[in-house]
């Protein structure tokens, strides 16, 4: 039975720069572009040298969708992967609800059924921050999800958390793949200086 995951970052690097190290996941789907789509799921500002920070990836995934540029939000719900869940219009107003299962039995649907002006946005959230997310989902149409156990480490100079990457600043568009299949605790450090570059490392794993 999966558990939730022990993550802890130290800074082992010679960098001056007071850089603040972000943590995404990807959607694995074919057509998933990381710098266009990609959220920033945990923000490590200030994390001078030798210092560190601890977070728990957690098994769990919530479901959740806004409408109105964010104005407007449905409840968010487990989601479970497989099944397929819509935004739709019932007596009360707008609504996410749980109904049936997803085209693929690997991915988590989103679909939309409410006439909005530029659709709505499908999120993901891990331990309710947003983790991943499809925007102009517009009417009849779904977003869909495909996750694996995999987290991805980077270096920015301007980010906040729940913020896509194509408005952060970013050190590189290159960045650190984390597996975590079958891991129940993790310590990933980053390390090098100005004239070597920076790199990401794990440094144990259990």
């Amino acid at each position: 039975m999966p558990s939730n995951i022990d993550i802890t970052y130290i800074n082992k690097s010679m960098n001056n720069d007071l850089p603040t190290i972000f943590v995404f996941t990807k959607n694995e789907t074919p057509t998933f572009d990381a710098l266009k789509e990609g959220v920033a799921w945990r923000v490590m500002p200030n994390i001078g040298r030798s210092s560190s920070s601890s977070f728990v990836f957690p098994i769990e995934t919530s479901v959740g969708a806004t409408w109105l540029n964010g104005q407007n939000k449905t409840q968010t719900l487990e989601s479970i992967i497989g099944k397929r869940y819509t935004v739709s219009k019932d007596d009360t107003g707008v609504v996410l609800g749980a109904n049936g299962n997803a085209a693929d039995t690997k991915s988590i649907d989103v679909n939309n059924d409410i006439n909005v002006p530029n659709g709505i946005s499908a999120n993901l959230y891990k331990d309710g921050k947003l983790m991943m997310t499809k925007n102009i989902v517009g009417f009849g149409q779904k977003a869909t999800f495909v996750l694996k156990p995999k987290l991805y480490w980077g270096v920015a100079s301007e980010i906040q958390e729940s913020q896509l990457l194509n408005s952060a600043v970013l050190n590189s568009d290159s960045f650190f793949e984390q597996d975590l299949e079958g891991v129940t605790k993790a310590t990933i450090s980053l390390n090098g200086n100005a004239e070597e570059g920076y790199s990401f490392k794990i440094e144990s794993q259990e």
